[in-house]
């Protein structure tokens, strides 16, 4: 039997997230989970920081779900709604950007676009500390830490994330499948408060691990899950 260790949620995709003591999960999505997408204004472009330079210092910002939201750069902090934010925003990335919540529509250049996800968002997102100290002993001198892999939840080192792709899971009163092991991006490498960028990282999961470490989960049945709760695959 395994435990849940840690608790994350990142209200701005692409963003530093927050680590929390319970979450709310439906069949979609944690509540408070991704809701919101860093955008390219002009052209309606969704930030893509493991593709694109320009959007890298995204990892140097944070954001909370408290508050009706609050997003924080280097200097500042301010509400998701707040009318200065796209200009915060524009300052710190050096063009002409802003936040939106997913489905919004938005006016460019040449006509509209509704702000969507690049890719599909598995509703849960799970590592093993297993894993991340099996990176650890690989790279002793690089600075291995979970936030480079943005996890929902942190299980402990009983649970072996390589064994588990296609079985049920239980975490706490959440029922769901283990669908897929997690494929490696860029993200894993790039810089962000406290961690130098680091490309042996993503070298040595390729290498390692086929790119993977970590896996995604649908879910069955939602709830809440805390910190401590038993985590158990069928």
């Amino acid at each position: 039997m395994a435990a849940v260790q840690e608790l994350w949620r990142y209200p701005v995709a692409s963003v530093g997230g927050e680590r929390v003591v319970e979450i709310d999960v439906s069949r979609e999505r944690i509540k408070g989970d991704r809701e919101f997408f860093l955008v390219d204004v002009t052209s309606g472009a969704v930030a893509a920081p493991e593709k694109l330079p320009q959007w890298r210092p995204a990892l140097t910002l944070s954001a909370s779900w408290d508050n009706d939201g609050m997003i924080a750069g280097p200097s500042w902090a301010l509400s998701f709604f707040d009318p200065a934010l796209d200009e915060a925003l524009s300052s710190h990335f050096g063009f002409k950007c802003g936040l939106r919540r997913e489905g919004t529509e938005l006016q460019i250049t040449n006509g509209s676009v509704n702000v969507q996800a690049r890719y599909e968002i598995s509703p849960l997102h799970i590592v093993s500390s297993a894993a991340i100290a099996e990176l650890e002993a690989y790279l002793p001198d690089s600075h291995v830490d979970v936030r480079r892999f943005r996890p929902n939840i942190v299980v402990d080192a009983n649970f072996k994330d390589h064994e588990s792709v296609g079985r049920k899971f239980e975490a706490g009163l959440v029922k769901g499948t283990v669908t897929e092991a997690t494929k490696r991006c860029g993200m894993t490498l790039i810089a962000q408060e406290g961690l130098p960028e680091d490309p042996e990282i993503l070298r040595t999961i390729l290498r390692k691990r086929s790119r993977c470490l970590g896996v995604y989960a649908t879910v069955s049945e939602g709830a809440s899950i805390s910190v401590g709760d038993a985590f158990s695959l069928a």
